[in-house]
């Protein structure tokens, strides 16, 4: 319904307002009722580099090992966040060049990339052999074991992060560093970070019903 104004006249008592109201009888003509646009799909998951996390917090101290070195508590120098980013608290060699790390994961990760830190005067990383998955390790082992991969850093490369062979390294609960020489052919080595980047092997969820 619909209410339309009109003006009349009465004679000479001039105008009046007549209001009347009348039924308007019309169909709208529209189209269908539109629908809500489709929500936009998920942006696609990261790759590579990107997807990888550092792993600082899923690494359990209380299993690391470090060895042939002048202190234990140089193990959280070196792993820890908040003390491996201060460059002078350092892990260092008690006799030789030689350092031998093994870090434990608190659960299997697919691990994508290291990055190993060091001073600057010579002391740090050169020549690295990386093995996995060993429980217990020893100097006389890593002579001997075959490594799943071999690392040459340059003082360019210490303290970024290294590619490795992501297909050796796939189910890593323990990764195990070994520093078998220093930059500058000094008589000891020194580490002052290891940062290690992966991907958690986690199951999807399941889909909803």
């Amino acid at each position: 319904a619909a209410t339309v104004f009109r003006w009349q006249y009465h004679g000479r008592h001039g105008q009046e307002l007549v209001t009347r109201r009348r039924l308007v009888m019309s169909k709208m003509v529209t189209g269908p009722t539109p629908t809500a646009a489709p929500p936009a799909p998920p942006p696609p998951p990261a790759y590579g580099a990107a997807a990888m996390a550092d792993m600082e917090d899923k690494i359990n101290l209380n299993s690391c090992e470090i060895l042939k070195v002048t202190s234990s508590w140089s193990l959280g120098n070196v792993l820890k966040q908040g003390l491996r980013e201060q460059e002078t608290l350092l892990a260092e060699s008690d006799s030789d060049e030689q350092i031998l790390l093994t870090i434990a994961f608190s659960q299997k990760s697919k691990v994508h990339s290291i990055a190993l830190a060091g001073p600057e005067d010579g002391r740090a990383p050169r020549e690295v052999k990386l093995f996995v998955n060993h429980a217990a390790v020893g100097f006389d082992d890593v002579e001997s074991l075959p490594a799943e991969q071999e690392l040459e850093l340059t003082p360019d490369t210490l303290g970024q992060r290294t590619e490795l062979r992501f297909v050796k390294f796939q189910s890593v609960d323990k990764l195990t560093i070994f520093i078998v020489s220093n930059q500058g052919v000094r008589e000891v080595s020194a580490l002052s970070s290891v940062h290690a980047h992966a991907a958690t092997n986690r199951r999807a969820p399941p889909p909803p019903r």
